[in-house]
């Protein structure tokens, strides 16, 4: 018997898209409020729910107990990435255009802004990924 639940492609991605809106809306909070101040009892409780996220992220990206997929999910997939890949160009290409300081040469983020956009891309992705997979041909 095996105790690890076997999941569906469509049940994998959902589960990585809501751990990935914790991860995003605690490191939301974590750029505009300082953590240190918080209470010790509720630090840990948000470590504890991050390390669950951690793994939910892991079992779903990892492992062999998900569905393998099929041509339209993989076209799916492609069409997510495309469309991801499209809005960070655009962004970028807005940001240089666009940017108030015609002699900024340096750019710069924080770990945590990284932490942040890395999770934001991967919730978008699995979000697209979802919504092609329902509103798709």
């Amino acid at each position: 018997m095996n105790r690890i639940p076997m999941l569906t492609l469509t049940q994998s991605k959902l589960s990585s898209a809501i751990a990935w809106s914790i991860v995003v809306f605690f490191q939301g909070l974590a750029l505009f409020f300082p953590v240190r101040t918080l209470p010790a009892p509720l630090r840990v409780v948000i470590a504890v729910l991050l390390a669950g996220v951690i793994v939910v992220i892991l079992y779903t990206t990892l492992s062999t107990r998900v569905e393998k997929p099929d041509e339209r999910a993989a076209l799916n997939n492609y069409r997510a990435n495309s469309a991801l890949f499209n809005l960070l160009f655009m962004l970028f290409a807005f940001f240089v255009l666009f940017s108030g300081k015609p002699n900024t040469e340096v750019f710069s983020l924080t770990r945590s802004q990284i932490i942040f956009l890395f999770a934001v891309l991967n919730l978008l992705h699995d979000g697209l990924f979802l919504a092609y997979e329902r509103f798709g041909k």
